[in-house]
């Protein structure tokens, strides 16, 4: 009999949908169900058993909490999967008689661009909720140490991300090309910090004015007009946003020989690095715990990000790191790893 599973999300866009079509292809011996709200329609070939919706605004929340009650009255699932954090709260809100396994896919108690007072009320609300969950799914050992701080008796599931979209003949890697380019993918919001991105690109500039930038990425949910000042932040800095791309758009962006660098300031594991990695871009971070352990060249400020970006670019020392950092996530954060961990994860229920 097949293990019966309910997917929860209020942030289907980007990441966190190329993140569950990663887990449903990689499941197929499940049956898979989606309960979800955000900025991009399920797509058409992704083998759901069934689709439904609810609010996307969190000022919707008991709305949403009883949308939970009733698919889950209606799908009749062995297992409710809680994607990112309102995801998370409203599956877990919802006195369910059935376990939730939530996988925050970053804790927003992280983000130190925050007030304290306003981290201090996400880490109270994710401890008191911790208790509800089943089991917690980490993206890397840092969100696992975060977990257990909520609760030492958590049980915790690491599940490694894993690329989502693959070179083909018609999209193939770069062969570790940049062609003085740099490009970041992710959601105009705080935790991916375009702004930070922006400086990187005008600090870079101011030293090689001939770089150039593209961000790929989008507003999240409903803008509350953050996302399009960060989006008009990110051209005046000469960075060429280009919105949401998905399928071949995308990979046509992935085909084309550039410098990854990601600018966020918290994470759970990025798919985007993954993906990056995947077409065979050199990599360089935004110094985060998320990182550690990974080797990847990383910087701690804007300025210190410019003169690595053109150390690689420049076939700098640093060049031979960033490739062998995104070949080491290609060997150890792929397809068989996460298969073997989802297999496990599901096989408890």
């Amino acid at each position: 009999m097949q293990t019966r599973i309910l997917h929860v999300t209020q942030v289907y866009a980007g990441g966190i949908s190329r993140a569950i079509t990663s887990l449903i292809e990689l499941s197929p011996e499940a049956e898979h169900h989606l309960l979800w709200a955000g900025n991009e329609e399920p797509a058409a070939d992704v083998p759901y058993a069934s689709v439904h919706t609810m609010p996307q605004s969190p000022k919707q929340m008991m709305t949403a909490i009883k949308r939970v009650r009733e698919v889950v009255q209606e799908v009749k699932p062995d297992v409710v999967h809680a994607h990112s954090s309102f995801g998370g709260v409203y599956a877990r809100l919802a006195n369910l008689d059935v376990p939730v396994y939530y996988e925050p896919h970053c804790y927003k108690f992280d983000d130190m661009q925050q007030s304290s007072a306003k981290r201090a009320v996400f880490r109270l609300a994710e401890k008191v909720l911790a208790k509800r969950s089943a089991a917690t799914v980490v993206l890397s050992p840092h969100e696992e140490a975060l977990a257990k701080a909520l609760d030492s008796k958590a049980v915790t599931h690491f599940l490694p991300n894993v690329a989502t979209i693959q070179p083909s003949d018609r999209f193939p890697a770069v062969g570790w090309a940049t062609e003085r380019n740099v490009f970041m993918i992710g959601r105009l919001t705080g935790q991916k910090d375009p702004g930070y991105f922006a400086q990187v690109a005008e600090e870079t500039l101011k030293l090689d004015p001939t770089v150039t930038f593209r961000w790929l990425g989008d507003v999240d949910g409903e803008d509350d007009g953050s996302g399009e000042a960060a989006r008009q932040r990110l051209t005046t800095a000469g960075v060429d946003v280009l919105g949401w791309l998905n399928g071949d758009a995308l990979a046509e962006e992935l085909s084309r020989p550039a410098l990854y660098f990601h600018s966020a300031h918290y994470e759970g594991f990025p798919l985007s690095v993954l993906d990056a990695a995947a077409f065979e871009h050199p990599l360089a971070v935004r110094s985060i715990p998320t990182f550690n352990g990974m080797q990847i060249p990383e910087a701690h400020s804007p300025q210190e990000s410019a003169r690595l970006i053109l150390d690689i670019l420049n076939d700098g020392s640093a060049r031979a790191r960033a490739v062998d950092a995104a070949s080491h996530l290609n060997n150890t954060m792929n397809r068989e790893a996460q298969r073997a961990a989802l297999q496990a994860l599901y096989a408890a229920v």
